[in-house]
């Protein structure tokens, strides 16, 4: 569950890790690179399309920044 201002928004286990990753130092490739550790079942294209999408949606929600 990410809590932000007056609501809440429950993350499935894959958002929830890609969450803990966004720590501004890892890139894109970086996020995905680590979660192919934890999810090895999983193809790095369709990992790098989970993680693109759920950037896109936190940042248009104005939950994260994108730097750079």
């Amino acid at each position: 569950m990410l809590l932000y201002p007056e609501r809440g928004l429950a993350l499935n286990p894959t958002a929830a890790s890609i969450l803990k990753l966004c720590n501004g130092e890892l890139t894109v490739d970086g996020i995905v690179e680590q979660l192919q550790r934890e999810y090895a079942d999983r193809p790095a294209p369709e990992l790098r399309n989970d993680v693109l999408e759920f950037l896109g949606e936190m940042a248009r929600r104005g939950l994260l920044q994108v730097t750079g």
